[in-house]
């Protein structure tokens, strides 16, 4: 049986390919990558969960295609390159080949993190009604962590500016439709040095395990003393 709900996870840029990926802030090269790709693992790991009953698509840069590590590759997530400075165009991607296979679908982005099990949960069951509906996960610095939607609209979707995640955008584009609008908070989007420091904060608190596992925050902890003059 195919399922009936999606979770897709959208890059934000070339995360694997150390010639291609963009520096963060005054981090290195690999480290830059090392924050990039430890953020889409940690995605992975969470949406792990989800493989048996949800269908999983991966949006990577086209030049990552070569340097996915072998984890992400498997027959149980599907995988789309394009270029992600044009998100415009995954979205077109996405809505052709995935969209109407599903009832209700979960766009995340990967620079985002605080999400769990319940939180995902929580966002399909506020998609489950007849009713057209959509669920926005909001961050502490008024970015959208993720989108949810039960009805693709491409007069919504397709003008929407993608590469803008501003939650106050996306929100007066939504109310522009006739959709039951709900919104899940205290996510976090990693953005610049701020957002940085906050997730340190974050991460240092019991329940961060209940969205980062021991094994990603150890790969966090490797940043964190790294660019422990940027947490003061």
């Amino acid at each position: 049986m195919k399922p009936n709900s999606s979770i897709y996870l959208i890059s934000n840029s070339p995360q694997f390919n150390k010639d291609a990926v963009p520096v963060f802030e005054s981090f290195s090269i690999e480290n830059s990558s090392l924050l990039y790709s430890t953020l889409t693992l940690n995605h992975d790991e969470l949406f792990s969960t989800f493989v048996d009953t949800h269908r999983l698509v991966y949006c990577f840069d086209e030049l990552d295609k070569d340097f996915l590590p072998n984890g992400l590759k498997n027959s149980q997530r599907d995988l789309i390159f394009s270029n992600t400075e044009t998100r415009q165009a995954i979205i077109k991607i996405l809505s052709d080949k995935f969209f109407g296979k599903s009832n209700k679908n979960l766009i995340v982005f990967s620079n985002s993190i605080g999400m769990n099990d319940a939180d995902i949960r929580r966002a399909f069951n506020l998609l489950s009604i007849d009713d057209e509906a959509v669920v926005i996960g909001r961050t502490n610095n008024n970015k959208a962590a993720f989108i949810g939607f039960n009805t693709f609209n491409s007069d919504l979707f397709y003008n929407i500016d993608w590469n803008n995640c501003n939650y106050d955008y996306l929100l007066t584009n939504v109310n522009k439709h006739e959709n039951f609008v709900h919104v899940l908070g205290n996510y976090m989007y990693i953005d610049n040095v701020e957002d940085f420091k906050n997730l340190y904060k974050e991460l240092s608190k019991k329940e961060s395990l209940t969205y980062c596992s021991q094994k990603m925050h150890e790969e966090f902890t490797n940043l964190f003393i790294e660019y422990k003059e940027l947490l003061k």
